[in-house]
């Protein structure tokens, strides 16, 4: 990083580039030597860390400029500029920037002649130094169209000042997403959310939607300089924060373009015949046993005649059978899509079509909900995702419950109940639990029990939705962990839902397939926060917790000794 520092408690702006950048052209590396040669540094093998220069004078006006910095940026800029079409705009572009550095380090040059002299000189040589970073930075900056520097300044001198945010730094973001816009670093001198309010109106006035503001936690923070406020009501402190100013370009999510709507569109076709498929599935058990035996070969599957006992079979229930598991499957899904829009139109959030997964064990894996627009704050985006969790999650409860009122016990079959393997029911010790409390134990001691379609497609939307509550990445419970208890706490909770994934702890055999779609799809967490530090409720936060529990106990396997215990003394029929 390449800074410089005044007696003030104001620092100029600082430029920072890529370091792995190619070779700059030879003028550049000449400059560059000539850096080197000033300040004392030797060439090092590239295994050494560099050293940063040492200050030219210790006293109150110093300077700091690290010279691997200035090599960097040059070179970066060079292979920028040699990418560009245009040979003139290249050339320019550089003779611009070996200029600056060049009268950087004569301007260097010269405060050292003069150090224990003048102090009027060494102040006018140090403006010079700071005048000409400035055009540097102005040069980068107008040519990669980020944050305009006049613009900036405008912006520290009559939308920040001593009554709301007194700015000390600012300097380029280095998040890849956002890498256009400036940090601004400082201290806040008034109420969060009242001052992040007036800025970001402020430079709406000025500016109108050229800028986009936005309030994160300070990365670079120490406890010290943490807001210990909160009187006496044991209030947690208060992060130190930072402002971020971005070209509305760069703040907002890529638009969608046709071939995302294209994919949407084909991942919804594969969807559907997943869920189809998941309920001939379900209801193969009404197939005449000759039929499954025959089936059961393999080597009859190649064969063009009719399976036996289809003959006389009539399939008007059991394609009916099949309709009813495809439509309730995909009942809770379509609930939880509408939650999304509903809240979206309300919050002013800009969606994505969404990507339907499809999945044979389930019908669907859920879907990724893409953000199109900035968030105003983390309570707008806990609202969008937790709406579609509790959408869907009530509705497959619904069914589920229903399902078991209209399986009278699930131990004789009857027409529209379907046979499913009493080995499912082990699979998530809260849906199991509940199944054990409203079949009976005598009903699942059997090899099959016969369920409500109902009982099928709560089943499936219960266990989808638990997989969407775990608190990783981009999903919605994600999204819910990220606004309700911050980006660290994100960081943990999906290591340890990656740990459970992974070793089979959570979701059996849906673990791998569930796994690998996170890490493909949905492991980033989201960014597009523009009030990333105001929290949210604590019944907001409380609803975050009743979320993650839920996805753990349904997730979990069953144990059947804890089946058993959970069984005592239940009626035969719970509802």
């Amino acid at each position: 990083m390449a800074s410089v520092t005044g007696s003030s408690e104001e620092t100029d702006q600082q430029v920072v580039a890529t370091p792995s950048a190619p070779a700059a052209k030879p003028d550049i590396k000449q400059t560059m030597a000539d850096l080197d040669a000033l300040l004392g540094i030797e060439d090092k093998p590239e295994e050494e860390a560099p050293q940063e220069s040492k200050p030219a004078d210790a006293g109150s006006g110093k300077i700091t400029i690290s010279p691997d910095v200035l090599r960097a940026l040059a070179e970066a800029e060079a292979a920028r500029a040699e990418k560009m079409g245009s040979a003139a705009s290249s050339g320019e572009m550089q003779s611009r920037i070996t200029d600056s550095i060049e009268r950087i380090v004569e301007q260097a040059k010269k405060m050292a002649e003069e150090e224990g002299k003048s102090t009027e000189n060494r102040s006018l040589g140090e403006e010079a130094v700071r005048k000409e970073l400035n055009n540097l930075y102005t040069a980068l900056a107008s040519d990669k169209k980020g944050v305009d520097p006049e613009d900036l300044k405008k912006i520290k001198e009559q939308v920040f000042g001593a009554t709301t945010f007194w700015v000390t730094e600012t300097r380029p973001l280095a998040m890849q997403t956002l890498e256009l816009g400036v940090a601004v670093r400082g201290n806040l001198r008034g109420k969060r959310e009242a001052v992040f309010k007036e800025v970001c109106e402020k430079v709406a006035a000025m500016f109108g939607d050229k800028y986009v503001v936005r309030l994160v936690e300070d990365p670079e923070a120490s406890l010290e300089d943490m807001n210990m406020g909160g009187g006496s009501d044991g209030a947690p402190p208060e992060p130190r924060v930072l402002f971020e100013i971005l070209p509305a370009s760069a703040a907002q999510p890529q638009a969608t373009v046709g071939w995302q709507r294209a994919a949407a569109a084909v991942l919804l076709v594969l969807t559907l015949g997943s869920t189809l498929q998941f309920g001939l599935a379900a209801n193969i058990g009404l197939l005449p046993k000759e039929t499954l035996q025959w089936l059961a070969n393999p080597a009859n599957l190649n064969s063009d005649m009719l399976p036996p006992g289809l003959e006389t079979f009539d399939p008007v229930p059991f394609l009916s059978s099949t309709g009813n598991v495809f439509m309730v499957t995909l009942l809770p899904q379509l609930l939880h899509e509408l939650a999304h829009a509903a809240v979206a139109s309300s919050r002013g959030i800009k969606i994505a079509p969404s990507f339907l997964i499809p999945n044979s064990q389930l019908g669907t894996f859920g879907s990724v909900t893409q953000l199109k627009s900035m968030v105003r704050s983390r309570t707008d985006l806990f609202d969008f995702s937790a709406a579609a969790l509790v959408a869907g999650g009530l509705a497959s409860m619904g069914l589920f419950l229903a399902g078991l009122a209209a399986s009278h016990g699930g131990g004789t079959p009857e027409p529209g109940l379907l046979p499913v393997p009493s080995q499912l029911f082990q699979g998530s010790l809260l849906l199991g639990g509940i199944a054990k409390l409203g079949l009976g134990s005598e009903a699942l001691s059997h090899a099959q029990v016969y369920v409500s379609p109902l009982l099928v497609g709560g089943w499936c939307g219960l266990v989808t939705t638990a997989l969407n509550c775990l608190p990783v990445g981009n999903l919605d419970g994600g999204r819910t962990m990220l606004s309700a208890f911050g980006r660290s706490s994100l960081a943990v909770s999906s290591l340890l839902s990656y740990v459970g994934l992974g070793l089979g702890l959570l979701g059996s055999s849906l673990a791998l397939p569930f796994g690998l779609y996170v890490l493909i799809c949905q492991r980033t967490a989201e960014t597009y926060i523009q009030d990333e530090v105001s929290g949210v409720s604590e019944r907001r936060r409380a609803i975050a917790g009743a979320l993650i529990a839920f996805a753990i106990i349904t997730l979990i396997p069953m144990a059947p000794e804890v089946a058993d215990v959970a069984a005592v003394g239940s009626p035969s029929n719970f509802i």
